[in-house]
């Protein structure tokens, strides 16, 4: 079926068969995103299909019209279902990114999730992983990346010299098979396993990793600070890099295992959508609203067990409907629910360069307060574990006080002037920010929500009509380096939002943070700093989220990864 067809039924809720709908060609030029000649064009040929009638307006005032020959849903039920039928996800797929009612995707949810999860294609001996992600793929380059899903994917895609080790607190070589230290932490030596193999071919040499240090420090963009301290990269042999630093630096191996660190080739101008690297999995599609990612069967480690995995972009309430829900059975079987613990924390924070009533501690300790974590848990269902620090093991209730909110609202000055409320456009933020605002309403207070893209997000300018901010931070397993990232990334839309005294104090405590050896001394570092901003509630820790997965029970070893999601590398199917 034609997806301009389908666009135009969806988002004009033409609905009902022999029935004369009047529309206004600036509609469908919005909703095909072309020019009026075009949409003049695409009516036509729709019209020699048979599958509309268009009457165009005769003179000022009249309005054109359109008639179909058949009901919608009647259409939509039959093309889902030979859809279902032949395995065409990405068919299915285009259908659900569109506003069709929520009962017609109910509908099939069963015959649609048989099709989801891992499956065996045993005509070639292929376990595939179909999956729906409810947003667009922002970037993929490892210098723009602030998104945990396109963080999650480079560590597919690429590798870094060293990785952290989880368990033993220490890091492991990995592109690097050994490495050494000299002249007080100030000159860092690698020696490159052999043969390691970038996607198209070629072998990773010292050249490539200087290669890979030159882009970040030349970069304009968020993660340049992690290559600031290097001097000089000296490439005396193929396999052996020496990295010289300006200052001693003992965090300087957790930058180097950051995923935007990962090791891109010197021969070829980097392309996200051509991504070469010498990851467990390669890059084998991507489209605007698919992904597909194929098994490294050269890769240097242990190669993935699952062999491709599919993204299909749809909409967030088809995603919800179609993969996550456990209402039916898929084989009389219910879905393995796995939960993930890790998947970081929810923030409020206050634009403190603004000149308005945010300033007053008074005001933002009276939020504090209105925002309590454990009402709106219970009342919107949701499962989390309330946050007194960036560290999920720190978890537990915080005392709210709704006596003092009069009272600090008095001495703040507030005068019931409205307060722009910003938050990501999708559902779980909306959800959390209306409740928010209901919550403020209490107390007189007038918040604007504001929904902002992921790229909108990361742009500079965004802040500055911002009074409030919701926003969530996906933590890396390395806490401590999840810590400083947390702070040294401006595009991490709540860095950009505090004044010049807060903010000298991060930075001052952060290379105190950074240049600590001990890790007992770092942990104590941390805990001032959360001590201190929350005391200034410059920023508000709410809550941990707890993600549940449904799983189709033949999927084994599902194991959390950094950021929050799956490590599908470890995946593999029950036969």
């Amino acid at each position: 079926m034609n997806d301009r067809y389908i666009t135009l039924r969806a988002n004009l809720h033409h609905y009902k068969g022999n029935h004369c709908y009047e529309v206004k060609l600036e509609d469908l030029d919005g909703i095909w995103f072309c020019t009026r000649k075009n949409s003049k064009r695409i009516l036509k040929k729709l019209e020699r299909a048979g599958q509309l009638k268009y009457q165009p307006g005769r003179g000022r005032g009249n309005a054109s019209q359109i008639t179909y020959p058949i009901e919608f849903q009647q259409e939509m039920d039959t093309y889902i279902e030979e859809c279902v039928n032949r395995g065409d996800l990405e068919s299915i797929a285009q259908v659900l990114r569109v506003p069709i009612p929520e009962q017609w995707v109910m509908n099939f949810s069963l015959e649609i999730r048989q099709l989801l999860g891992l499956k065996r294609d045993e005509t070639v001996s292929r376990d595939v992983l179909h999956t729906f992600r409810a947003r667009d793929i922002t970037t993929l380059d490892p210098l723009r990346v602030s998104v945990s899903l396109e963080t999650h994917l480079i560590e597919y895609l690429g590798d870094t010299l060293v990785r952290y080790n989880r368990e033993d607190d220490c890091f492991d070589p990995h592109i690097a098979h050994h490495f050494d230290v000299a002249n007080n932490n100030r000159i860092w030596t690698f020696y490159l396993r052999k043969a390691v193999a970038f996607h198209h071919g070629g072998i990773v040499t010292s050249r490539d990793i200087a290669h890979t240090i030159n882009r970040m420090k030349n970069s304009q963009h968020s993660y340049s600070w992690l290559a600031r301290n290097i001097t000089k990269i000296k490439c005396s042999h193929p396999y052996k890099v020496e990295i010289h630093l300006a200052e001693p630096n003992p965090f300087f191996l957790r930058y180097l295992s950051a995923p935007h660190f990962c090791i891109l080739p010197e021969d070829i101008e980097f392309n996200e959508y051509q991504w070469i690297g010498t990851g467990p999995f390669r890059l084998k599609e991507r489209t605007e609203h698919k992904l597909v990612l194929m098994a490294n069967d050269v890769y240097f480690k242990e190669r993935p067990l699952i062999d491709e995995i599919h993204f299909y972009k749809v909409t967030h309430e088809a995603a919800k409907i179609v993969y996550l829900s456990n209402k039916e059975e898929v084989d009389k079987i219910e879905p393995r629910k796995h939960k993930i613990k890790d998947a970081g924390i929810r923030l409020l924070s206050f634009n403190l360069l603004r000149s308005n009533v945010v300033k007053q501690h008074s005001f933002r300790e009276a939020i504090y307060h209105i925002f309590n974590v454990r009402k709106m848990a219970k009342e919107l269902e949701w499962e989390v574990l309330e946050a007194r620090s960036f560290e999920i093991e720190k978890a537990g209730p915080q005392l709210r006080d709704l006596s003092k909110i009069p009272y600090l609202l008095k001495i703040s000055g507030y005068k019931g002037e409205a307060l722009n409320l910003y938050h990501f456009v999708n559902q779980h933020a909306v959800v959390e920010a209306e409740w928010l605002k209901k919550e403020a309403s209490k107390y007189e207070i007038l918040l604007n929500l504001h929904p902002i893209t992921f790229q909108e997000f990361t742009e500079n300018g965004t802040e500055h009509d911002i009074d409030l901010l919701i926003m969530g931070l996906s933590l890396s397993f390395d806490k401590h380096l999840a810590f400083s990232y947390a702070f040294r990334n401006k595009a991490l839309l709540f860095n950009r939002l505090f004044d010049r005294k807060i903010d000298r104090y991060i930075q001052e405590m952060l290379t105190a943070f950074e240049l600590t050896e001990e890790r007992t001394r770092r942990d104590e570092i941390m805990e001032e700093m959360e001590q201190y901003l929350q005391k200034e509630h410059a920023i508000i820790f709410l809550y941990h989220p707890i993600v549940t997965r449904a799983l189709d029970p033949i999927i084994q070893d599902v194991e959390s990864n950094s950021f929050g999601h799956l490590d599908f590398r470890k995946l593999w199917v029950r036969s």
